[in-house]
């Protein structure tokens, strides 16, 4: 059987990370895989323009404007071509270019945002006892990224420890 084809996006993301004290110094940033999508679940969306979707993916993820390339090195790099609605058939790594000034609004720089220690309450609100029925209801019970009937899972961009005024 053969392998299936993924596209692999990567973002730079920084590994010191201090509050009030973005360092944007380039060996500070260091490229991350952030998402994959298996081609044949991208053909099934049956996207106009797959290369556009990835990119506004990406920037939803990440939180920040930037341009897809086929290679890590920027001024060296050929631009992703947003129009082409072919994808290529073989396994890709795409690489999301951001600016300085982007790059310091890509974290809230909530140091207890992605803490799973953070003490979540013992009380479950109405809202959020109701989330995966509401997503499900709202999706029509397919997964907004693979299109996958039905799916069994729904996910907090922010985890409920952050409240649900965030």
């Amino acid at each position: 059987m053969a392998e299936p084809v993924i596209f692999s996006v990567h973002c730079q993301l920084p590994e010191d990370i201090e509050p009030d004290n973005l360092n944007l110094d380039q060996n500070n940033w260091k490229w991350n895989k952030v998402l994959e999508f298996p081609a044949d679940k991208l053909e099934e969306l049956r996207l106009l323009k797959p290369y556009k979707w990835i990119r506004f993916a990406i920037g939803i993820v990440v939180g920040a404007h930037g341009e897809l390339r086929r290679e890590p090195d920027w001024p060296n790099s050929v631009p992703i071509n947003y129009d082409d609605s072919r994808l290529p058939g073989v396994k890709t790594d795409l690489y999301y270019h951001t600016t300085d000034e982007e790059k310091g609004q890509m974290f809230p720089f909530d140091p207890e945002l992605a803490n799973a220690k953070v003490v979540t309450p013992s009380q479950t609100s109405t809202r959020r006892s109701h989330f995966r029925d509401d997503v499900a209801r709202r999706d029509g019970q397919r997964c907004v990224v693979t299109r996958d009937f039905p799916y069994n899972q729904a996910a907090h961009l922010i985890p409920h420890s952050k409240g649900d005024t965030v």
